[in-house]
């Protein structure tokens, strides 16, 4: 197991709160590690950073945002449909 010294930056990866990243600095490491932290992990270190997290231990998690809808090309954009080959 390894020994939680702290973790920051913890945000939210669904909107099902199911999921959170954040960045850990674990004592047996030299530096900072990015790390996926759900209820459900088998590792202790995980689930420590589960239930501190939640418990609001390491600060707030930032609330999930949706990345933006793919927009579609307007219709008078020119397509490949017909177009010559050299």
């Amino acid at each position: 197991m390894f020994t939680v010294e702290y973790a920051k930056n913890l945000f939210w990866c669904d909107a099902e709160h199911t999921f959170f990243e954040c960045v850990v600095k674990y004592k047996e490491f030299d530096g900072e590690l990015p790390v996926g932290v759900n209820g459900t992990d088998k590792y202790r270190h995980i689930q420590e950073l589960w239930v501190k997290g939640n418990a609001g231990e390491y600060g707030a998690i930032t609330e999930y945002v949706a990345p933006p809808e793919p927009s579609l090309p307007p219709e008078d954009q020119p397509t490949t449909t017909g177009a010559q080959t050299l």
